[in-house]
């Protein structure tokens, strides 16, 4: 599909309501994109949509259960309904922490159902609607790259998004679309916050203990913002990465080198 220099270009970013969803959202729409932002969470999809017109831009608040693959051809087909469809961002996700020993078959079903397998069919039914020099952004993270005893499913599902980015990029290079993932570290969210509330209870301290033993490891010696990520995806987003495709990108502070 070609692009229409007159018309809106669209972006759709999963998981919009708060986290790195948001910062993204927010970031894309100061990059002049109508946005799109989808998830099952009503009351603060509407808050972030708000943001994104308060401060000039263009959105499109849609709720929707992305673990129905129904719901996610919807998505698609209403967002390329609204303007040239041309960037996805598949931020939506979720982590459960766990010791090894204790995940269950539950746990590990959840998991890639929403952190995996969303990530596919999204890329799926978008190539169809993708103008040509499209961009694909899947967020992965840090945990994809190396082991995560209490997180096994999650790194194993993010570990997945690695590996389908460079496969999408491959499968979708004739149709000029670009796909990359970028691997957040320790990023300053409630879905950090949540994961220290587990460890804390498993290892005996405080959250606050739990997130400091994190922080000590990153080179550049903070937490990282939403805002650290959002600054990849629409860089990833822009024309100054047309040349680049099938890679993944950490964004992390160095506390992976790879």
């Amino acid at each position: 599909m070609k692009s229409d220099p007159s018309a809106l270009k669209v972006a759709v970013v999963t998981g919009a309501a708060q986290g790195i969803g948001r910062a993204i959202a927010l970031r894309l729409g100061q990059d002049g994109f109508g946005v799109v932002l989808v998830d099952i969470n009503r009351a603060p999809l509407e808050a972030v949509k708000n943001e994104v017109i308060q401060q000039g831009g263009k959105a499109l608040a849609l709720q929707a259960d992305l673990t129905q693959l129904a719901d996610i051809q919807a998505v698609i087909e209403q967002a390329a309904k609204w303007g040239d469809f041309c960037v996805l961002v598949n931020n939506a996700g979720r982590v459960i922490t766990r010791p090894f020993l204790e995940v269950t078959e539950q746990d590990w079903d959840t998991i890639f159902s929403l952190d995996l397998k969303t990530v596919f069919f999204a890329i799926q039914f978008a190539a169809t609607y993708l103008i040509s020099g499209g961009r694909i952004v899947n967020i992965s993270s840090i945990s994809g790259r190396s082991g995560r005893p209490d997180q096994t499913a999650y790194a194993a599902a993010k570990a997945g998004v690695i590996s389908l980015t460079r496969s999408a990029a491959l499968a979708l290079a004739s149709q000029s679309i670009n796909v990359n993932a970028v691997c957040p570290g320790i990023v300053d969210t409630p879905l950090t916050r949540r994961i220290h509330e587990d460890r804390a209870q498993v290892l005996g301290i405080t959250p606050e203990e739990s997130l400091n033993r994190m922080i000590a490891r990153i080179p550049l010696g903070r937490l990282e913002s939403p805002d650290d990520v959002a600054a990849a995806v629409s860089f990833l987003c822009s024309p100054n990465a047309a040349y680049i495709t099938g890679q993944s990108l950490n964004v992390c502070g160095g506390m992976e080198m790879d």
